[in-house]
């Protein structure tokens, strides 16, 4: 008597499931090694596991110099960034998260390239099992921004000598209309003197104005302490009668060296048309999408329903105008945007709306009021 029992090859699936991940290793190899850029894998350690065939290109390291160096990845890390570089990816394996950070890679030959790591660890069955990331050289990028700075400060001076050309002849208009003033006797003489000098001097406002947005986006932006600049434009205005309420805790901003001046600017404001105000205030709130919304108020007069989009025109209001509108454009070079929403009566209430990536928590951040 025979048993005939149904068998089934376990054999094959494991073969086909072997020969899938060695084509999966080779595909990734091959596309790593189509790249321009430094592609590698470190172990828990920092050891290199792998790197494309550009990692030796630029580097001029041989294969072996590259994967048997004791100090792993740091081997082509200036000495100078590896203490931070060695933080960086320290923090990626804690907090499992993408990063990325500037430093200096040096070559076989001692050449540095100015570069930047985008990385992010590789997460294992049950631990972080290394770091996998990509190396970009940002030389051309660095050229390029010094060039645009080196056009920008040509471009600056000859619109400073412009300008100084004609603040000039300005000054010598003005002496005009006051000599004209002086020695006529017609009234109607005398009242064109006093337009011609009103008109002449809201050109002498709008090119001093120049003089200030010439200089918005030049520079690149950068962190900047919130509570800082606060704390600069209270005490560069002045005003012992009226009070600067700082946020609670600090923040640093992404934005444009001219970030400083929207809260000197925003204070002045209070100054000159709030009527009698005695207190401001600056809040932080981190709303649910990540953004931050930075709070200004006054217990001003505020501003009218009418003219609440208004008052960011260029030219519009009193004086010039140019002091909401200045704001604006400083905040709209990184992407932060600003409304206002008080009650009519009852104070200003300035919105700044800061994007996600362009805030982060200042260390040691609480704020002594």
């Amino acid at each position: 008597m025979s048993i005939m029992l149904p068998l089934h090859d376990i054999t094959n699936p494991k073969c086909a499931e072997c020969d899938l991940l060695l084509k999966s290793k080779s595909r990734f190899r091959d596309l790593a090694d189509l790249l321009p850029q430094i592609v590698f894998e470190l172990d828990e350690n920092l050891n290199f596991t792998f790197f494309n065939w550009n990692a030796i290109e630029i580097t001029g390291y041989a294969y072996d110099e590259q994967s048997q160096t004791a100090h792993g990845i740091f081997n082509i890390i200036r000495e100078s960034d590896r203490e931070q570089v060695k933080h960086f990816f320290t923090s990626l394996q804690q907090d499992i998260a993408s990063g990325q950070i500037e430093c200096g890679i040096v070559t076989h030959d001692g050449r540095e390239i100015p570069a930047i790591i985008y990385a992010s660890p590789i997460i294992g069955e049950k631990c972080i099992a290394g770091i996998h990331g990509v190396i970009v050289d940002i030389s051309e990028k660095i050229r390029l921004e010094k060039a645009l700075e080196l056009t920008n400060q040509k471009l600056n001076m000859m619109n400073s000598v412009t300008r100084h050309d004609v603040m000039n002849n300005i000054t010598g208009v003005l002496g005009l209309c006051d000599m004209l003033a002086a020695t006529t006797t017609d009234a109607h003489a005398k009242g064109l003197a006093t337009e011609i000098r009103g008109q002449v001097l809201r050109i002498k406002e709008q090119i001093l104005f120049t003089k200030d947005y010439q200089s918005v986006g030049v520079k690149a932006p950068q962190w900047q302490s919130l509570c800082h600049d606060i704390r600069h434009a209270a005490s560069t205005i002045g005003g012992d009668t009226v009070q600067v309420k700082l946020p609670e805790s600090d923040a640093e901003i992404y934005a444009d060296s001219f970030f400083g001046r929207v809260f000197y600017n925003l204070i002045d404001n209070s100054h000159r048309h709030g009527g009698a105000v005695r207190n401001i205030s600056v809040e932080t709130e981190v709303i649910p999408n990540g953004n931050l919304v930075i709070r200004y108020r006054d217990d001003g007069t505020g501003i009218p329903l009418d003219e609440k989009q208004k008052i960011f025109e260029q030219g519009y209001g009193k004086n010039t105008g140019f002091g909401l509108f200045f704001i604006r454009e400083v905040l709209g070079i990184t992407g932060l945007t600003i409304r206002e929403t008080g009650i009519p009566g009852s104070g200003v209430l300035f919105e700044i709306t800061v994007p996600k990536a362009a805030w982060r928590v200042k260390e040691s951040s609480l704020i002594d009021q």
